[in-house]
């Protein structure tokens, strides 16, 4: 109901194009932003409406592709005023109301700030208030340059202020001034290095620390494998940030499943609308708000003119679509081809920085999932810091520097 509402509004032609090669002409007009609504196809016919400006440029496609085109009805407001011109007083009420409508365009009814976040969009609001933009203000009266840099003055955190006034809506476009991270230093306290997991070394690169392991010992998780306490020549004991990268070979699994019954959702038909007017800087709804079952939507927003002059009308038209489930089932190869691509996915994931040494994998089928079990024999970086808390002094460098 509320497409064929804005449709009125807008006015459209209902048309037929003869021909053998509808498709490409249907192509065609996609491709170039023709936008055709409801097209429908019988035999060599192809039907559809269009909007009143966009006709003429069927004209284009039509002649390439060797269409006939005919118009089968013209509908709207427009032709419903035309044909009913000569009655005066439904004459006099139009030209009133369109009058009223453009002379209310020349009006700020909307004013929307965009792109803040820390800075309050009141604090922007009122700066902008106090150099004349309000609801209801005459646009054309506006300084914009001198309001960008007023508002840029009395809100510090802006890097950057843009006024657009276009017919009754004013969009204050704010850019905020980039925040500095505080720099914190990771070598701020001191640390140890632990295993993160267990393993046999098989390199040792310690950049700061004293290291408490040799290539080929085993270790635990958590075992320590770089001190923080480091002893100089002179027996003198300091407390450093332990840095190291130490490579040891361990194992590692990755189960990967694929469900061989899969529930698949398809977007169906549109299941209800919501409609919001705004209409001098003011909203007005019709139909259920909100969407408690969290179905898909598509919002389409269409500022209403006439005869090119925009008016203060805004109609925002919010479809909600059903969603269809479809079980899929796979077979056998098709649950292997799948659970492969997650073991996969997960592999690269977890140990894209480690080496590989060798893969097993196990494949069985429980539960209604295609299993994959793969062991792994892989060199990786198990150093671990691990903050300690000590008396001894600790010395805050940093030797890979």
């Amino acid at each position: 109901m509320f497409s064929f509402l804005i449709d009125f509004f807008n006015g459209y032609i209902e048309f037929s194009a003869e021909g053998a090669d509808s498709e490409g002409f249907l192509t065609y007009c996609i491709q170039h932003g023709i936008d055709i609504s409801e097209p429908f196809k019988k035999d060599f016919i192809l039907n559809g409406k269009i909007n009143i400006k966009d006709y003429k440029k069927l004209r284009k496609p039509a002649k390439k592709y060797g269409l006939k085109l005919r118009i089968q009805r013209k509908r709207g407001f427009y032709f419903f005023a035309r044909k009913n011109r000569n009655k005066i007083g439904f004459l006099a009420g139009i030209i009133y109301i369109f009058a009223f409508c453009i002379l209310m365009n020349r009006f700020v009814w909307e004013i929307n700030i965009i792109g803040n976040t820390e800075t309050s969009a009141e604090n922007i609001m009122n700066s902008a208030g106090e150099m004349g933009l309000l609801e209801g203000t005459f646009a054309k009266k506006h300084f914009v340059q001198d309001m960008e840099w007023y508002i840029l003055k009395e809100n510090k955190n802006l890097a950057s202020v843009e006024i657009n006034i276009q017919g009754s809506v004013a969009n204050i476009l704010v850019d905020e001034m980039a925040k500095e991270e505080p720099m914190v230093s990771d070598d701020d306290i001191p640390t140890n290095i632990v295993a993160s997991r267990y393993g046999v070394i098989r390199k040792v690169e310690v950049f700061d620390g004293q290291s408490a392991i040799k290539v080929g010992d085993a270790v635990m998780k958590g075992d320590l494998l770089v001190s923080a306490v480091f002893e100089d020549r002179h027996k003198k004991l300091t407390l450093k940030h332990a840095r190291a990268n130490i490579i040891a070979e361990t194992d590692y699994n990755i189960t990967a499943e694929f469900p061989l019954e899969q529930i698949e959702e398809k977007i169906g038909e549109i299941c209800r609308y919501h409609l919001n007017i705004n209409f001098l800087g003011r909203d007005f709804s019709f139909g259920k708000k909100g969407n408690p079952d969290n179905l898909p939507f598509l919002i389409n927003e269409k500022e209403v003119s006439f005869f090119g002059i925009e008016l203060p009308i805004k109609l925002i038209i919010t479809r909600f679509f059903d969603v269809k489930q479809n079980t899929i089932t796979y077979n056998f190869e098709e649950g292997k081809e799948g659970a492969f691509r997650i073991l996969g996915e997960t592999e690269k994931k977890e140990l894209g920085n480690c080496e590989i040494i060798s893969r097993r994998t196990e494949e069985s089928v429980r539960n209604g999932k295609y299993i994959i079990n793969a062991d792994y024999i892989i060199l990786m970086n198990i150093a671990e810091e691990q903050p300690i808390e000590s008396d001894i002094p600790w010395e805050n460098t940093d030797d890979m520097s």
